[in-house]
């Protein structure tokens, strides 16, 4: 049976390069995969530098655990590599971020939190998930994601607000993991 999914994805670490990777491996889960327009946000560590992100949904006939696994499986795959930003060296850090924000209408803690509570707490989610499908009925909320997007976006101080950007979709994605 086929169940809608969505999925929030992020990167501050090689942004482009990362985003670009996970939209082509996710296209191989799901065929019928559709893309957000790409958004920067400030991250919440203010010494970092700022995100890129975007949402992604689309059917599939796995299940929550597979999904969730082949998703872990992508994040591994993007790898990690040292951040230095304004002077501060923060370390490994993984390049990329993918989660799962709905499978369905399934509310459950195992194997991930659903719905992701991203959804109604962080602008850099909603406001992409809202341009895919602003329709959309939140499992627990019981609201449309567009109606809690019309409530948030004018209530966002400066620092929490999102700014679309443009990515070279034709740049092929990086060949990660790297040999």
């Amino acid at each position: 049976m086929s169940v809608k999914v969505y999925f929030g994805i992020g990167s501050n670490l090689n942004r482009e390069n990362a985003l670009r990777f996970a939209r082509t491996r996710l296209e191989k889960l799901i065929p019928d995969l559709k893309i957000s327009s790409v958004w920067s946000s400030n991250a919440v560590r203010e010494a970092e530098p700022k995100y890129f992100n975007m949402v992604a949904g689309g059917t599939t006939d796995m299940g929550l655990e597979d999904l969730f696994a082949a998703i872990n499986l992508i994040e591994a795959d993007a790898g990690a590599e040292l951040m230095f930003n304004n002077g501060t060296n923060f370390g490994l850090k993984r390049r990329l971020d993918i989660d799962i924000l709905l499978y369905g209408d399934v509310i459950t803690t195992s194997p991930c939190k659903l719905p992701r509570h991203d959804i109604q707490d962080y602008p850099f989610v909603l406001c992409p998930l809202c341009e895919l499908n602003p329709n959309i009925i939140h499992p627990l909320l019981k609201l449309r994601v567009g109606d809690i997007w019309n409530e948030m976006e004018p209530r966002l101080p400066e620092k929490r607000k999102v700014e679309k950007v443009s990515v070279d979709w034709r740049v092929p994605a990086p060949d990660w993991p790297e040999a």
